[in-house]
């Protein structure tokens, strides 16, 4: 839905403007996300004691008022309230402001619709529209100058460097520090967690000789001072005491510093956290992992730790269903029960994967794998069913299989397979028909991530070009209704100039001609930059396509029944070409660079 037009609206001296949209969106029943207002001009207020009337400040107080020592005084309280203009909201900055809890920092949030021209009316345009930020959650404007100028080094310096901001700091209090408390932070654990994942109950977690396990902050008695909003904060007491913990000291060692004390491994292991005691478990060998009897071993994928486990007979999983187990190297002897995880860099297994269990590795070596894997190096004796996602594969046999990867040799290739690669395929024999062979620059998930990512990008430019190119055509027309009277008032002499500049619409008129001249020239800016990147980005997809043009499918036997290949592309526009190869061919496949044709050879 397009954003519904309204006259702007002037509200002088406003207090609190999210009660005011608000306000004006039941009034005029427009949602209220499709509203925003300018800040026209800041008034700043301050009283001496509590019942007092606030008082305006001009002049030599609002100078005063500007520098941190005045600023920091707790003898005195301050308001300020905005002239604003309420308008329709007319654009994606693709800019938040983030607080914290006490306000005394405020940092820039931006998101993929940020983006950076190095003009002063960009600058201009971008600094107003943080100002309604700071205004909306009530922040006091000080130090503004300053604030603009670090803003415009900061946004200058990534434009450069052709990077985009994430999180830039915009304000901090200047003496205002909050007190902490004393906080135990398990780094390992947090660690394993960052992406949304939640670790299971009771689970320990992998560390390195030398890692650091946890560290506590030493309680922060902070200072009081005047926060953001212009409240002045003191801070509550809070507990001084720091947290102890008990450990060994033959395997632990512990650093202290004044902000922090540092809990360290002296030998690789899992850590376990119980009862305010710090344990390190270093034995690596077991047999027949359960969940009754180990908990879930997490992390601990660059540790150097080499996991070994065996299964006490023949008849039971090495591991049980529905363990998590991860290391550095994991050795198993035995199969392996349904919903098993495991993540590692290099990971054997001499027995056999259940059908829904998922192995994440650089490297694995498996006898018969039934399941999942996602990972660099697939080696299998059989694959029976299973599927893999890697760089490259090495299999002795597969059947009904799913197949992803850049490169892979498969030794007897049976029936019913659904293979993808994009650089090299090798069959050694044949055995089986009904196989399914596609050649795609996506086979691999980096590059179908990478692709898809691009695609994403190209996607929001247009979006945003397809907004701006409404706002300059809107600006444009604007520009040719009022051209007749500029082109009048550029024409006259200066006293002419000054009588037509008296009359209050005509001066409205040019001012707002001038102003949408501006934006014209920063849109056509913005419009050619987005044109360049889509640009650049459809050349890197053709890129990544083209790769596949070297590609080959090499056979060593004869063929067995039927059989397809596809050649797919998914850019310029998604398109398969599919081939059939008959019982008893001897071909290999490769792709005319020119025709960027499949061609079978002898």
């Amino acid at each position: 839905m397009d954003t519904p037009h309204f006259i702007p609206q002037i509200i002088k001296n406003c207090e609190d403007i999210k009660e005011e949209i608000q306000r004006f969106s039941i009034n005029t029943k427009i949602d209220s996300k499709y509203i925003w207002f300018d800040v026209i001009q800041t008034h700043t207020f301050i009283k001496l004691h509590e019942k007092d009337e606030y008082r305006a400040i001009v002049g030599n107080e609002l100078i005063q008022f500007e520098k941190d020592s005045f600023y920091a005084k707790e003898d005195f309280f301050v308001k300020q309230t905005y002239d604003i203009r309420i308008k329709p909201k007319a654009k994606n900055f693709g800019i938040k402001i983030e607080i914290t809890p006490l306000a005394d920092k405020a940092s820039l949030l931006f998101d993929e619709h940020f983006t950076i021209i190095d003009d002063e009316y960009f600058y201009e345009e971008i600094f107003s529209f943080i100002d309604t930020l700071m205004a909306y959650e009530k922040i006091i404007f000080r130090q503004q100058y300053e604030q603009k100028e670090n803003l415009k080094i900061q946004f200058q310096k990534l434009n450069k460097q052709g990077l985009y901001p994430q999180k830039l700091l915009l304000k901090q209090t200047p003496d205002f520090i909050p007190s902490k408390p004393a906080k135990m932070n398990f780094l390992l654990k947090e660690e394993w967690e960052k992406n949304g994942k939640i670790a299971p109950e009771n689970a320990l977690f992998g560390v390195g000789k030398g890692e650091v396990i946890a560290e506590c902050t030493n309680p922060i008695k902070g200072k009081d001072g005047r926060n953001l909003k212009g409240i002045f904060i003191h801070n509550e007491l809070i507990n001084n005491k720091n947290v102890h913990f008990s450990y060994n000291t033959l395997s632990i060692q512990k650093e202290e510093t004044p902000e922090k004390v540092i809990f360290k491994a002296l030998d690789a292991g899992y850590v376990e956290i119980s009862n305010n005691t710090i344990s390190l478990h270093t034995d690596f060998n077991f047999n027949t992992i359960k969940t009754i009897n180990t908990p879930m071993l997490l992390g601990g994928l660059k540790s150097g730790i080499s996991l070994n486990i065996k299964s006490e007979d023949e008849l039971i999983d090495a591991i049980d269903a529905n363990m998590i187990i991860e290391a550095s190297t994991i050795n198993i002897k035995g199969s392996i029960g349904e919903n098993v995880i495991l993540t590692g860099q290099k990971i054997s297994i001499e027995g056999q994967t259940h059908q829904s269990s998922i192995i994440y590795a650089e490297e694995a070596n498996i006898t018969t794998h039934k399941g999942k894997f996602y990972g660099d190096k697939f080696y299998a004796k059989n694959l029976d069913s299973g599927f893999t996602q890697c760089v490259e594969a090495i299999i002795g046999s597969t059947a009904g299989a799913t197949i992803f990867a850049k490169k892979l040799e498969i030794k007897n290739l049976k029936s019913n397979n659904k293979i993808y690669f994009s650089q090299e395929c090798i069959l050694k024999q044949m055995q089986g028909g009904e196989n399914k062979i596609t050649i795609s620059a996506s086979a691999h998930t980096s590059t179908k991530d990478t692709m898809d990512f691009i695609n994403k990008k190209i996607s929001l430019l247009k979006t945003k070009m397809q907004t701006i190119i409404k706002e300059y055509q809107t600006l444009l027309l604007q520009a040719k209704k009022n051209k007749n009277i500029i082109d009048k008032i550029k024409a006259s002499d200066v006293p002419t100039q000054k009588a037509m500049l008296a009359d209050k619409d005509i001066e409205k008129t040019y001012y707002e001609y001038i102003e949408a001249i501006k934006k014209l020239k920063i849109l056509k800016k913005e419009l050619i930059k987005f044109q360049n990147e889509i640009h650049d980005l459809n050349h890197s997809l053709l890129q990544i396509e083209d790769e596949t043009l070297r590609a080959k499918l090499i056979t060593q036997s004869d063929w067995k029944m039927e059989n397809e290949i596809v050649y797919h592309r998914d850019y310029p526009k998604p398109s398969d070409e599919n081939l059939f190869i008959e019982d008893g061919e001897n071909v290999d496949i490769i792709i005319d660079p020119a025709t960027k044709k499949m061609i079978k050879t002898q």
